[in-house]
């Protein structure tokens, strides 16, 4: 069977997810995460609570964490992918499994990663919100003609066949909210994050990320990677531009999935770690597909 990987980012978390992988991946849960970052995930898997795994210098190392090791599993368990995407700090997890990076020189980098993006948006008074739509072409015509006046609003995700993401200030984004026929869509959400995300916002964190992915070796993957930053499969040539970028460019994630499609028709679609939101994305975009949340060891066996 020809299957493909997809990992969640930012926002899948919740409190105490993979409590149950900390027998078997002590190595990686407990001593390279600790040997690595200088502080321990178990006390963070068994003490902390939604709010405070909210902060994304918690959130994206645990969820990474996480990830990479129900990713494991799934390899064990079905063998080799025909390819790996993840959609923001996903793709992190893809790279790390195909073997583009050492597990702790991935941690190295979401670190770092994560402490610029926070402190860029920091102050900001800017926000993302959800923008569902039963017509794409549309929206993002109407999002153009709002920002050729005074409302500017920045498209951070490219989610699926009836999504996108959009950021802005958060004056913008109520305007759009409360009025969400002005960009043609059905319903606006406005997510709980701390910041525009995915945008110009967060530009200053690109040097600091730049500066830590030169510093670790990056081999040839195993298994084909696909990228947010252009919707391609990525290469040792390629890549660090690509996470760079990825910064502040939009997630083309719709993009990947149609890209895979057309390129190796896979028979299955594995959202691998904590949440569900991947296995969304594929059902709006290519709905003929079987589809499988691997979020828990229990739901690897069924």
């Amino acid at each position: 069977m020809k299957w493909i990987g997809m990992h969640p980012g930012q926002g899948s978390q919740e409190a105490g997810m993979g409590k149950e992988l900390l027998e078997n991946h002590k190595e990686l849960l407990v001593d390279s995460f600790e040997d690595t970052l200088g502080w321990s995930l178990v006390d963070v898997i068994n003490n902390a609570d939604n709010e405070e795994i909210k902060k994304t210098n918690i959130a994206q190392p645990y969820i990474f964490a996480i990830s990479y090791c129900y990713g494991l599993e799934t390899i064990k368990n079905m063998g080799e992918p025909a390819a790996l995407i993840g959609h923001s700090l996903g793709e992190y997890t893809a790279l790390a499994l195909s073997g583009y990076f050492k597990y702790a020189d991935a941690l190295k980098v979401i670190a770092v990663r994560g402490e610029e993006m926070q402190k860029a948006v920091e102050n900001s008074n800017t926000g993302m919100s959800a923008v569902l739509t039963s017509d794409l072409k549309k929206t993002l015509e109407e999002i153009n003609n709002l920002n050729s006046q005074d409302i500017e609003i920045w498209i951070s995700n490219y989610n699926d066949a009836s999504q996108i993401v959009v950021s802005g200030n958060k004056d913008d984004l109520e305007y759009i909210k409360l009025n969400p026929k002005s960009i043609g869509a059905k319903r606006i959400v406005p997510l709980e994050v701390a910041g525009a995300f995915h945008s110009k916002v967060v530009s200053s964190a690109k040097a600091a990320v730049e500066e830590v992915l030169n510093d670790i070796e990056i081999n040839e993957g195993k298994i084909p990677v696909y990228t947010n930053f252009d919707g391609k499969q990525t290469n040792t040539g390629t890549i660090r531009n690509s996470l760079i970028n990825q910064i502040d460019n939009s997630v083309l994630f719709y993009d990947e999935i149609l890209n895979i499609e057309k390129d190796l028709n896979p028979d299955l679609w594995c959202h691998i770690g904590p949440g569900n939101v991947t296995a969304g994305m594929v059902r709006k975009s290519i709905s003929s597909k079987e589809i499988k949340v691997i979020n828990s060891l229990e739901s690897l066996a069924s």
